[in-house]
């Protein structure tokens, strides 16, 4: 192993060489704690006597965890700073760096979390690797260890003396001896005993007769594996068999090399003996071969409701023959915090079976994806598609999505378990109430509860709603808030019947509203969507009952035709007495017809402050044939919403049996029709919409 260097100076070479000597005499202590910030508060080399450095590489845990960890690696596997390298020991086959985590006592195999873990910080140590010690005034872990039989080995273990005691009772070595001639042992500790669950109580308390004629619990055998499996050969989502009937035990790598068995870590890897190798495991194996995911998921009585869900979506065979699999289970306390309606309509509902597969699927991890693993990630992805955000607190507490784990890692033969507090509702699975308030619309959703229709939309369906941005509803008067009845007309306005994607719809697509007697017109721009006179801010937010558009105002639906609408405006008495002129036809077509159509109408004050208005209008009143060409060309047989044409575009607009189109185009937010130019007012009518343009057109 090189020694540290500290300056390429003489005074830093002798200092080295002293502090090496130092090291050298003291191999038991070069293994002790060593972190970036001890080492970057050391005064310049020539300052610092060979005790200031003998007193500076211990530091003290305490301070350790005062200053946090910085460190960093290099290609050559060298740790150092990346300010002021110094190269501390190079990991080989006899020294091997391991990062730890004190307050928690828990060890990994090599620098992976960045200097924290779930907010607690870790620490770089080196150690001997395992096979190798420490020899008296030489560097490194140059000693071999003698090498004995495994059931030797396992019984030199520390703190493993509880299940070796287990191996010697049951006469273990007899069984070794008549198989394979290496075998690998799987060693828990002692304190994994502590928080075992009762059903590898019982596993460990059960003795049958197995193969050579041995007796014993079956559960002896699940941690022994035939042949010699170092920690180098095994690969993540890798089965093993075991002794016990070949039942496999499931691999998983981290990145950082460490191995997880069963969702079960591996605290000491790769102790050889003559006739295997020995892994030391943090507890004993859970017995996954007694049941499957859909046996324990049955036999559990907190899970009733999760497994009546998992019937009713036709996956109880998934969760059954199907693995490794990762199942996310609410308790049937997180299924009673929802909306008991809710439920009955997404289970009971023929139509919202999709929907319910959905909301299982959400619930679903593909592999074997344990709580240890978990905490090191950012996110998983689902069954259903969907990703989840994963993240771990101080406590170790740990949280997928919305919900958080309650009890982890219980292992069947086809995947794990983890108990969750909150059910995890996929947008295909969420409710057009949980829809709506995803997608802003708070205040409509407020709305709707005050008039008591919330049941409604969490409930029923299918239905469409246009539900008003927040920003548009602070602009309704404080006398329609107060008013129960004219609020109800409001929220049934913006509800539709059936439930419509934005793709589905067509260009003047009528849509039956619940308010009775009222529809609501959707106009498809070349840019956005339009339902009435109210511009589609976001669209397409699905829910289980529906979809969710929100619109950038509040739609008020029109009462009156183009007509009455016309008869009861003075300030277009002048318009009026022209479409009078005009004949039946007219009024015929504004009363009767169904539309959509736009008229261009031009306001009294227009026509009388313009001598060519002027002039214009009594040309016109005079000659019926001209009249009734210049009405055809103020009256477009479509519907025309200002507020939805986007700046800098040109739309050709065709006008009712004329022989040219109209040029209507929108340049610094004002829109000019040939010479005319168009107001942003606008009246909604039952059958269309009129717009003002400040000059009579002629053909």
């Amino acid at each position: 192993m090189p020694a540290a260097r500290m300056h390429h100076n003489s005074a830093g070479q002798e200092l080295t060489t002293l502090s090496s000597s130092l090291l050298k005499t003291a191999a038991g202590q070069m293994f002790r704690w060593v972190t970036w910030p001890s080492l970057t508060r050391m005064s310049p080399p020539r300052l610092l006597t060979p005790l200031t450095l003998l007193l500076l590489l211990p530091a003290s845990r305490t301070e350790q965890q005062q200053e946090g960890s910085r460190y960093h690696m290099s290609p050559s596997g060298t740790y150092h700073l990346a300010s002021s390298p110094r190269i501390i020991y190079k990991p080989g086959r006899d020294v091997c760096v391991v990062e730890e985590v004190p307050t928690l006592s828990i060890t990994f195999p090599g620098a992976w979390t960045q200097g924290t873990y779930c907010s607690h910080p870790t620490y770089l140590r080196q150690q001997c690797c395992e096979g190798y010690t420490v020899a008296a005034r030489q560097q490194g872990c140059p000693v071999e260890k003698q090498v004995e039989e495994i059931l030797t080995t396992a019984g030199h273990m520390p703190d493993c003396s509880r299940f070796h005691h287990l191996l010697q009772r049951y006469r273990l070595h007899r069984l070794l001896n008549a198989r394979t001639p290496a075998h690998t042992l799987l060693l828990p500790l002692d304190q994994g005993f502590r928080s075992l669950d009762s059903r590898t109580w019982s596993e460990l308390g059960r003795a049958v007769e197995v193969d050579e004629g041995w007796s014993g619990p079956p559960l002896l055998l699940y941690h022994l594996l035939p042949r010699r499996w170092l920690t180098t050969h095994l690969h993540h989502g890798q089965n093993i068999p075991t002794l016990y009937q070949g039942h496999p035990i499931t691999v998983t790598k981290l990145e950082n090399k460490m191995v997880l068995l069963n969702c079960v870590g591996v605290v000491r890897v790769d102790v050889h003996s003559r006739d295997g190798v020995v892994h030391v495991i943090s507890r004993p194996l859970p017995p996954a071969y007694t049941l499957t995911l859909a046996d324990l998921i049955s036999s559990d009585h907190k899970l009733t409701l999760f497994y009546t869900l998992l019937g009713y979506g036709e996956l109880v065979s998934l969760v059954r023959h199907t693995g490794p699999l990762t199942v996310l289970a609410p308790t049937n306390d997180a299924f009673n915090r929802l909306p008991r309606h809710f439920l009955d309509s997404i289970t009971y509902d023929a139509k919202y079976f999709p929907a319910l597969q959905a909301l299982v699927r959400q619930h679903l991890l593909e592999g074997l994806q344990c709580s240890t693993a978990l905490r090191r990630k950012a996110e998983v992805t689902t069954m259903e598609g969907r990703s989840l955000t994963v993240s771990c607190n101080h406590s170790l507490t740990l949280r997928v999505g919305a919900s958080t784990v309650t009890t982890p890692d219980l292992l069947t033969s086809n995947g794990v378990l983890h108990y969750v507090d909150r059910v995890l509702i996929p947008p295909m699975a969420l409710s057009l109430a949980q829809v709506t308030r995803r997608a802003g619309a708070t205040t409509y959703i407020r709305l709707v509860r005050r008039v008591g229709l919330f049941h409604r939309l969490v409930s029923y369906g299918p239905y469409t709603v246009f539900a008003p941005s927040n920003k548009a509803l602070r602009r309704l008067k404080r006398t329609t808030l107060q008013d129960h009845v004219a609020l109800k007309k409001l929220v049934l306005y913006h509800l539709a019947d059936g439930a419509h994607a934005s793709y589905t719809l067509r260009d003047n697509h009528l849509l039956p509203s619940r308010l009775p007697g009222a529809s609501l017109r959707v106009k498809i721009h070349p840019k956005v969507m339009s339902v009435e006179d109210g511009v589609v801010m976001s669209s397409d937010h699905v829910a289980f009952n529906g979809y969710v558009h929100v619109l950038d105002q509040v739609l008020t639906p029109p009462t009156h035709t183009l007509a009455r609408t016309l008869a009861l405006t003075p300030t277009l008495s002048r318009f009026t007495a022209l479409i009078t002129q005009a004949g039946v036809w007219a009024w015929k077509e504004l009363s009767l017809g169904k539309g959509p159509y736009t008229l261009l109408a031009v306001k009294d004050q227009d026509i009388d402050t313009w001598a060519t208005d002027t002039f214009t209008y009594y040309r016109l009143i005079n000659d019926r044939n001209l009249l009734n060409q210049s009405l055809n060309i103020h009256l477009l047989e479509d519907l025309v919403m200002p507020r939805a044409l986007q700046e800098g575009t040109t739309f050709l607009l065709g006008t009712r049996h004329a022989p040219r189109a109209l040029r209507l185009s929108v340049s610094g937010g004002r829109l000019s029709l040939h010479h005319a130019s168009v107001s942003s007012d606008y009246i909604l009518c039952t059958n269309g919409i009129i717009l003002f343009i400040d000059s009579l057109l002629l053909p």
